[in-house]
């Protein structure tokens, strides 16, 4: 991971600002404008403080003045090395840690650490704010002489809550927040060290009993005490008196848990980031020995520190996540700031230069029960599936592409042209065309895919009883959703419509399934209109066989230029941009789609106009999907308008299980 260490030092009431970067970069120290200096960034901490107690979005003052601060810190030297380490056209690793970059704030002076600096904005800007960048992560650095490597975690992440005295409501609520986790696996739910025996001396031998955590999460109050140390607060006394403990103290006792399995301390504590004399709390447990520490700098009310960490948990131990509590929190500020500026509480302390403080490589999640609960549905699939409408896109990671691999590798092997087993289709299909020509590559594909067609993907086929009225889209050769669809909703009317990517002028196919009917007959006008709100249609993009008893031919989108010119050839034509209005404005429900190829990033780019995705997206992934990429989705890196789509894992048998005991009668009207 690329990383930049950025120190803050004052002297008096001079703010100067220094820096180092991971490749040796040393910009020449510079300071802050006198009138950009300590006062202002007290009056931004103010206003910042402010805004998150009421609940709203930043006042136009307080945007203005962080924007101000920005273009201060962020000049000369120190803005060239930036821009350089996050110029987009930098060449792309196919890690995606390596295309992000690590900023960590080293601030010497105890004042200045109650400051969000997560708040400044870049700008021209109304949210490019440091702390929700997805490309460019922000932490607290930590001075540390203790060794780092990520803790490997093989299985789920063991998860340890504590809370004392009172807050066990607030447990019963975090538990219920990470139930999905739990269930798929992913988290191990430690028993709790809670209730109001919880003394410092029971806490401590409960610690050490028990079994060892990866994370340990305290919920509570937190705060300085008389003598301005951090500390936390356990259960109150036999008379009544509240008692705490100073975080040195809790963090001496955790430090021998730092050198075995503990990487993670989150402080759902009120204002947990709070700083005094002696530091935070936050930042006492990181030089303790904690690989990151999660605190709040300002009191936020349950529900925002519940959703908080209930999306900080989603993003670092998904299945197919990255471990990355940098990325993670990054996620969870952006969640917030949809609501207000309390996106800013949550901080993030972190003792070494990289933020991945898991390594996952060999992990293996199974659910906690061994298997899927029948009806037992991630909750996002089971919004979306209950409050239609949506848009289906199903994508091509099907049979017939193996298929069609193996024909096109055994005629190039037979022609002296032995193809790479790591090239992908589209690069194999292009290269067989540039050698032997379109007809020839035509009859392979049909000699690989005319065979007879296979049952339908169980997935697909449970989804073809709950597809709404409305228009939805398969990137399928063969018409597995049309026929799904069919067979499934009788009474409904079904539009097949072959798109035409090689030509935008030319007129598409139409197929139709009238009410019920039977058979499928060519529909040889365009309808002036589709009536949506009744009917289904099927918009086949990627060309291959209609959904007719006879099925007839279409010329398939195959190679690279195939994607390339049908999807940049221009605009649609009228008639397609009115079908796809719809679908750019509600919920898509994407089937084994991949961000890390550049042909499904093209059509979704396409799809949406270059715009976001619409609210309450949602994508399936495949088990073997690349592990990299939930977190992708989750960052919006490279997607429409950097917009965030949430993910989820699941094996296509048993997801179709689940939906099928979830809404046995189709469908919803």
């Amino acid at each position: 991971m690329m990383w930049l260490d950025v120190e803050v030092e004052t002297s008096g009431e001079d703010v100067r600002i220094a820096a180092r970067g991971s490749r040796g970069e040393r910009p020449a120290p510079h300071k802050l404008a006198p009138e950009l200096g300590i006062d202002a960034l007290t009056t931004l901490a103010s206003k910042v403080g402010r805004a998150v107690r009421a609940r709203k979005e930043l006042e136009p003052a307080a945007l203005e003045l962080a924007q101000a601060i920005h273009a201060e810190i962020v000049k000369g030297e120190l803005r060239d090395i930036l821009a350089r380490m996050t110029d987009p056209s930098r060449p792309k690793s196919e890690d995606p840690r390596e295309n992000r970059l690590l900023v960590r704030l080293y601030i010497q002076d105890h004042a200045l650490m109650s400051v969000p600096w997560e708040a400044l904005c870049k700008p021209g800007t109304t949210e490019g704010f440091w702390g929700t960048d997805p490309h460019m992560l922000v932490a607290r650095g930590v001075s540390s002489s203790d060794p780092w490597a990520p803790r490997e975690v093989t299985g789920a992440v063991r998860v340890l809550a504590i809370a004392p005295g009172s807050n066990e409501q607030a447990l019963l609520v975090l538990r219920e927040a990470l139930a999905p986790s739990i269930d798929a696996g992913e988290i191990e739910w430690l028993d709790p060290i809670a209730g109001p025996d919880i003394s410092s001396r029971n806490l401590y031998d409960k610690l050490r009993r028990g079994k060892a955590p990866h994370i340990i999460h305290w919920l509570g109050h937190g705060g300085l005490d008389v003598r301005g140390r951090p500390s936390l607060r356990v259960a109150d006394d036999e008379d009544g008196e509240e008692v705490w403990i100073t975080a040195e103290a809790f963090a001496r006792e955790l430090s021998a848990h730092f050198y075995e399995e503990l990487r993670l301390v989150i402080l759902e504590a009120c204002e947990g980031a709070k700083a005094g004399m002696f530091g935070s709390a936050a930042d006492v447990l990181a030089k303790a020995g904690a690989d990151a520490v999660v605190a709040h700098l300002w009191p936020v009310k349950a529900d925002v520190a519940r959703a908080c960490s209930a999306e900080i948990y989603r993003s670092l131990t998904a299945a197919g996540a990255a471990g990355d509590i940098g990325a993670s929190v990054a996620a969870a500020r952006r969640t917030l700031l949809a609501q207000s500026a309390e996106a800013f509480s949550p901080i993030l302390y972190l003792r070494s230069s990289d933020s991945v403080i898991f390594n996952f490589a060999r992990r293996k999640v199974s659910s906690a029960s061994g298997k899927r609960r029948a009806g037992a549905l991630a909750p996002a699939l089971h919004a979306l599936l209950d409050r239609p409408p949506y848009t289906l896109v199903i994508c091509d990671v099907d049979e017939d592409r193996v298929a069609l691999k193996e024909e096109l590798t055994r005629f190039m092997e037979e022609n002296d042209d032995r193809p790479d087993p790591s090239m992908s289709l589209s690069a194999m299909t292009q290269r067989c065309m540039l050698r032997f020509g379109e007809e020839v590559l035509h009859s392979l594909f049909q000699q690989a895919i005319s065979g007879p067609a296979q049952e339908r993907p169980p997935l697909i086929d449970v989804m073809g009883g709950l597809v709404p009225p409305g228009v939805h889209i398969t990137l399928l050769w063969r018409p597995y959703l049309e026929h799904a669809i069919a067979a499934r909703q009788p009474g409904r009317t079904i539009y097949a419509i072959q798109v035409s990517l090689m030509s935008h002028s030319a007129k598409p196919r139409i197929v139709k399934r009238a009410a019920g009917a039977t058979g499928w007959k060519m529909d040889p006008t365009m309808p002036k209109r589709f009536d949506v709100d009744n009917d289904i249609v099927v918009l086949r993009m990627y060309g291959g066989y209609s959904p007719e008893l006879r099925p007839i031919f279409s010329q398939p989108v195959l190679t690279e230029d195939d994607h390339i010119s049908g999807l940049l050839g221009g605009r649609p034509p009228q008639w397609l941009e009115e079908l796809l209005s719809r679908p750019r404005i509600q919920p898509g429900l994407f089937l084994w789609p991949s961000v890390l190829d550049w042909r499904n990033r093209l059509l979704l780019r396409w799809l949406y106009d270059q715009r976001p995705f619409p609210k309450d997206s949602l994508v399936i992934l495949r088990p073997d999907a690349d592990p990299r990429e939930p977190e992708i989705w989750d960052s919006g890196g490279g997607l429409p308008g950097a917009a965030r789509v949430a993910s989820i894992t699941e094996d296509p048998v048993e997801l179709a299980r689940a939906i099928e005991a979830f809404a046995p009668e189709a469908p919803r009207r």
